[in-house]
């Protein structure tokens, strides 16, 4: 995932909790859902499949990725489940302005020599007045 698509899971996690109490629901549900619900969100769409064998290999090291079995079935629905909730309870606005996206967007080296250029100009009139 790039670094836009997990600002934006950090964003609709902490807006979930505050707006839910944090014992209501497992955070780690929680947190599984908001980076696939993000992926979505920023186009960067992850398979449950990945998020959930990523999750199970970070709380079990050295383990094998789960088995499509009944559990593999479970926490996946679990995870589609808690999305559906999460976006009702945000009010389906999940879509966020992060700064450094705006910055790493808009500011081309031009736009960057213009702006140092003025602040040089404002310095040196600054330093100018007695």
């Amino acid at each position: 995932m790039q670094s836009i698509a997990v600002a934006t899971a950090c964003t609709i996690y902490h807006k979930f909790f505050c707006e839910i109490n944090l014992d209501a629901y497992d955070p780690y549900l929680v947190a599984m859902s908001a980076l696939y619900l993000a992926g979505k969100v920023e186009e960067q769409h992850l398979r449950t499949r990945d998020i959930i064998n990523v999750s199970n290999r970070y709380f079990h090291p050295g383990s094998e990725p789960l088995e499509l079995d009944s559990r593999f079935w479970a926490l996946r629905d679990s995870i589609v489940q808690c999305e559906l909730l999460m976006l009702r309870v945000l009010r389906f606005q999940v879509s966020f302005q992060h700064p450094h996206k705006v910055f790493s967007d808009d500011l081309t080296k031009p736009i960057i020599d213009n702006i140092v250029s003025d602040l040089i100009q404002i310095y040196t009139m600054d330093t100018e007045i007695p």
